[in-house]
């Protein structure tokens, strides 16, 4: 039974109960958005799909970062020159490291050996043996701030890994043990160099040998076996 409301004459028992008169109607309060509801979007990855060379050396460095560009591993390696080379006071005269242009030149050569154009790449493998005595196949796989300190006679073979932030000197030679060791050259002939390595003046490294992470190879040195992290 409803309540009686204050003012209101309430009905005596056995008559009928009188409707009440139609008051005006009832508005209902509603929150109005001005302007056309957005659009539910697709997440959407724009660029082409990154390649792991975050430490482009190292076989699946940086988990899935992108690969940077060829342009952005120059400059990252000019950069190292003016950190790791005092003898270069300023940006120009890191232009005219040997070390620098021959890994300037195999940055490029890489490129356009891994989509396909074999003959472009040794052409400028060719042009950075001339011109700074450095011979880096286009296949091999160097990181992020590599230096090599004077350059020449550095030889780094077409399976061969290098890391990130991998200083070499000159003479060093990361190769293979030979044909006859290699037999018909299938698989990875070359050593796999991990971050941070120093490996010192005429040093070799043969095989498919791995060099761990920080670890020092000393000037004329001959690795044949693995070395373990210091």
């Amino acid at each position: 039974m409803p309540r009686p409301v204050a003012g209101s004459r309430v009905p005596e028992a056995g008559t009928d109960t009188p409707r009440p008169a139609p008051g005006p109607p009832a508005f209902s309060r509603r929150v109005v958005v001005t302007g056309s509801p957005a659009p539910s979007r697709p997440t959407a990855v724009t660029g082409a799909p990154g390649r792991s060379e975050g430490s482009p050396g190292r076989p699946g460095p940086g988990g899935d970062a992108p690969c940077p560009s060829t342009l952005r591993l120059i400059r990252e390696d000019l950069h190292a020159v003016l950190d790791r080379d005092p003898s270069c006071a300023g940006r120009r005269e890191a232009l005219l490291h040997p070390g620098w242009q021959g890994l300037a030149l195999y940055r490029l050569a890489h490129r356009r050996h891994v989509r396909g154009h074999r003959l472009r790449a040794a052409l400028l493998t060719r042009l950075a043996r001339l011109l700074t005595g450095m011979e880096i196949h286009a296949g091999a796989r160097i990181g992020r701030r590599a230096f090599i300190d004077h350059g020449f006679g550095v030889v780094i073979g077409e399976t061969a890994v290098v890391g990130a932030d991998v200083t070499l000197y000159h003479g060093v030679t990361l190769g293979s043990r030979g044909w006859l060791r290699d037999g018909a050259g299938q698989g990875r002939r070359h050593p796999v160099v991990g971050d941070r390595v120093v490996i010192g003046t005429g040093a070799s490294v043969l095989g498919p040998v791995t060099v761990a992470d920080g670890c020092r190879v000393a000037a004329h040195a001959l690795v044949l076996r693995d070395l373990t992290a210091p």
